[in-house]
C-alpha cells in the first residue's frame, strides 16, 4: 500500500466514526431519566360532613307482570303507556270465555245451595206449627171418636141432643162464611198464601159441620152392630193417626230435620268448592294489575304464546320517586340512618338541587367490582321536574 492511500484513508475513516457516533446517540443511546410528576389521586372521600353517592331514580312502586300458566293471548285490554286501575284486566289468554261461564253456573249452583240450606231453617218454625196443629186436631178426632162410641153404647141424654143439635147449626154457620171467604181467591194460584190459609179455614169448617152431622145423627139413631163396630174403627183409626201426629211434632219441635241440614250443608260446600276452583282457574288466564299505576313495557300481542311465570309487561306508579345509590361502600354507610337529609341532584337537570331522605338502607351488601357496596333508597320530591326512571342521580347525605 502506497503512502499516499494510507493519508487519504484516514480523513475517511475520521468521518465514518463521527457519524457512527452520532447515530449511535441519536438513536440507540438511552435516554437519561427525567423525574416523574406522581399524579393526583382521587381517594373517593366525600367532603367532611358528607356522603356521596352515584344513584338512579326509580318508581316507588313497580312490578314486572307475568301469566300463572301459559297460552295464546286471546285479548289486550291496556296498551303501553295507559293508565290501569288496581285488580283491572290488562289481558286474557285463551279459554277465558269458557272458563267465565263456568264459574257463572258454579255461583248459581253455590247460590241455590244457600237458598235450600236457609229454606229448611226458614220452613222449620211452619212446619213445627202445622204438626202442632195436626196434632191438635188428632186430638179431637179421637175425643169426637170416644164420644161417638159412648153415644152408640149408652142411650143419648136429651141435654147431649139439644147440644150436638146446636153444635150442628152453628157449624154449618161457620161452614158458609168460610165458604165465602174463600170463593174470592178460589182462581188464585195454589200456591198463593192467603188462598191456602183460606182453603185450610174451608176444610176445617167442612170437617167440624161433618163431625157435628155424624154426632147429631148418632144422637137420635139406633144402635146397631155395624154402626159399633165402625165407630170402633173410626176411634183406633184416630189414636193412630194422633201417634202420627205426635211424633211428627217430635221431630220438628226442636229445628230442621238434622240428616236434611247435614246434607243442605254438604252441597253448599261442594259448590263453594267447585266456585274457588272455577276462580282461580279463570284468574290463571288473566293478568291483571296489583296496584295502580301506568304500564310502561308491555309485549302482550293477541295471538302470540305467553310462557308462565314470563314477565311480559312492567306496570309502575309514577307518582312518586325514589333514589337507589349504587356505589355506596361498607366504610359510608355505618355513618348513615333512616331518616337523614341529603341533596339530590341529576344529571338531566344539573341546575336543580332537590331535598332528600333516607328511606332504606339494605341489610345486605353486594360485591361491585371488588369492594361490598350498600344499595341505600332514599324518597324525593322531583315538584314538577319531569323525572324518568333510570335517570342518573347524585347525593349528598348529611351526617349529624
Amino acid at each position: 500500500m502506497s503512502k499516499r492511500r494510507i493519508i487519504v484513508g484516514i480523513p475517511v475513516v475520521l468521518i465514518l466514526v463521527v457519524i457512527g457516533y452520532w447515530g449511535y446517540l441519536t438513536y440507540l443511546a438511552p435516554q437519561p431519566l427525567q423525574p416523574t410528576p406522581e399524579p393526583e389521586t382521587d381517594t373517593g372521600e366525600s367532603p367532611p360532613g358528607l356522603v356521596s353517592a352515584e344513584g338512579r331514580v326509580v318508581p316507588v312502586q313497580f312490578a314486572h307482570l307475568s301469566f300463572n300458566t301459559g297460552g295464546l293471548v286471546e285479548e289486550v285490554l291496556v296498551l303501553k303507556g295507559e293508565t290501569v286501575a288496581s285488580e283491572e284486566a290488562i289481558a286474557r289468554l285463551d279459554g277465558h270465555s269458557r272458563l267465565a261461564a263456568g264459574l257463572a253456573a258454579a255461583e248459581l249452583e253455590q247460590l241455590s245451595a244457600q237458598q235450600a240450606l236457609d229454606a229448611l231453617y226458614e220452613d222449620a218454625g211452619l212446619r213445627a206449627a202445622q204438626a202442632l196443629q195436626s196434632m191438635a186436631d188428632a186430638r179431637d178426632a179421637v175425643r169426637d171418636a170416644e164420644r161417638h162410641l159412648n153415644n152408640l153404647n149408652s142411650a143419648s141424654p136429651q141435654v147431649d141432643v139439644d147440644q150436638a143439635r146446636a153444635n150442628k147449626v152453628l157449624a154449618e154457620e161457620q161452614l158458609e162464611r168460610a165458604r165465602e171467604a174463600f170463593e174470592p181467591f178460589a182462581g188464585k194460584a195454589e200456591d198463593n198464601l192467603t188462598r191456602a190459609l183460606l182453603q185450610s179455614k174451608l176444610s176445617q169448617a167442612q170437617k167440624e159441620y161433618d163431625d157435628a152431622v155424624r154426632l147429631l145423627n148418632n144422637l137420635l139413631g139406633a144402635t146397631n152392630a155395624i154402626d159399633l163396630e165402625q165407630a170402633q174403627a173410626d176411634l183406633a183409626l184416630a189414636q193412630a193417626r194422633l201417634g202420627d201426629a205426635q211424633r211428627a211434632y217430635e221431630d220438628l219441635k226442636d229445628g230442621p230435620d238434622p240428616d236434611e241440614v247435614e246434607l243442605a250443608k254438604a252441597r253448599r260446600a261442594n259448590a263453594a268448592a267447585q266456585v274457588a276452583a272455577a276462580r282461580h282457574a279463570l284468574q290463571d288466564l288473566e293478568l291483571r294489575a296489583p296496584f295502580t299505576g301506568k304500564l310502561v313495557s308491555s309485549d302482550l300481542k293477541v295471538g302470540e304464546f305467553v310462557s308462565p311465570g314470563m314477565p311480559v309487561a312492567t306496570l309502575a306508579d309514577l307518582s312518586t320517586w325514589q333514589v337507589q345509590t349504587i356505589d355506596l361502600a361498607e366504610s359510608d354507610v355505618a355513618l348513615l340512618s333512616p331518616g337523614m337529609a341529603a341533596e339530590v341532584t341529576l344529571d338531566a337537570f344539573p341546575g336543580e338541587r332537590l331535598t332528600g331522605v333516607i328511606h332504606e338502607i339494605d341489610l345486605q351488601g353486594a360485591d361491585r367490582r371488588g369492594d361490598i357496596t350498600y344499595t341505600v333508597t332514599l324518597d324525593f320530591d322531583p315538584g314538577g321536574i319531569p323525572v324518568r326512571w333510570e335517570m342518573t342521580a347524585f347525593v349528598d347525605i348529611s351526617l349529624p
